[in-house]
């Protein structure tokens, strides 16, 4: 409610809010056998477990390709707007066409796709995007996706294009300095390493970068696992309250 009077005085056009909720084990929890089960669950993202030398493992099952380059082609994309999978075929069918239909969420989906395409030309580079979104199913959500791409040459460095794209509109908002500020207050929680960029690159400046949502942080018996929304003029908080409750169960499951 707060985020949306703030889109109603000009503040912002989206901002992305996020809960954590906690968790608590008889027995410490073992992220490598979390990892596995989110793999075969979720063949169709990224997994992921980052993990240090304090024995905490932050593991997820991300759709979000934040950024790839390989041999100087860029590849990115938009990932927003978002619906649940349908029962049998011809619910799933139905959740889709909603979705491809909805004007809230291609709202949602150009704030983020127009977003990435003047901040890919900010750091001189020039986006083509496919036309019009389609639908990226998942296991549990399906979501508009539209794949973003571009020629970057060997003078641009992976590193310079991924500070202009990090935070993206879908993670953060639009304006981003505007919606950014907003987020803390607003969530009222750390977000940690949710959010985060995860990957690699090498001195050949080939690499791929993921977001690191549908995420949890492990630690011994306890684990905290986060999911967020889009939140835009004409979302409703009830809506989008189920919406994370969707995201989360993915992991709720695993653990």
């Amino acid at each position: 409610d707060q985020a949306l009077a703030g889109i109603r005085a000009g503040g912002y056009e989206k901002i992305v809010l996020a809960r954590g909720i906690e968790l608590t084990a008889d027995q410490p929890w073992q992220p490598l056998d979390s990892l596995n089960r989110l793999r075969e669950k979720f063949a169709d993202c990224f997994t992921f477990s980052f993990g240090g030398s304090s024995g905490r493992s932050f593991i997820g099952a991300t759709p979000e390709r934040l950024l790839q380059i390989r041999e100087g082609r860029l590849l990115t994309e938009a990932i927003a707007g978002s619906a649940p999978r349908g029962r049998n075929a011809g619910e799933d069918a139905r959740f889709a066409r909603a979705l491809l239909e909805s004007s809230k969420d291609l709202h949602e989906h150009a704030c983020v796709s127009d977003s990435i395409l003047r901040r890919l030309e900010n750091a001189g580079v020039q986006g083509i995007a496919d036309r019009g979104p389609r639908i990226l199913p998942l296991a549990n959500v399906q979501h508009l996706h539209t794949p973003i791409h571009a020629d970057v040459g060997e003078s641009l460095h992976l590193l310079d294009v991924l500070s202009e794209l990090h935070p993206t509109p879908a993670v953060g908002g639009t304006p981003r300095e505007a919606a950014v500020s907003r987020i803390r207050e607003l969530e009222q929680m750390e977000r940690g390493l949710y959010t985060g960029v995860v990957g690699w690159f090498n001195h050949l400046n080939d690499g791929e970068m993921v977001v690191g949502i549908r995420s949890a942080l492990i630690d011994g018996c306890k684990a905290k696992l986060y999911a967020g929304a889009g939140i835009v003029e004409g979302s409703e908080p009830d809506k989008e309250m189920r919406e994370t409750d969707l995201k989360l169960d993915a992991l709720l499951d695993t653990l």
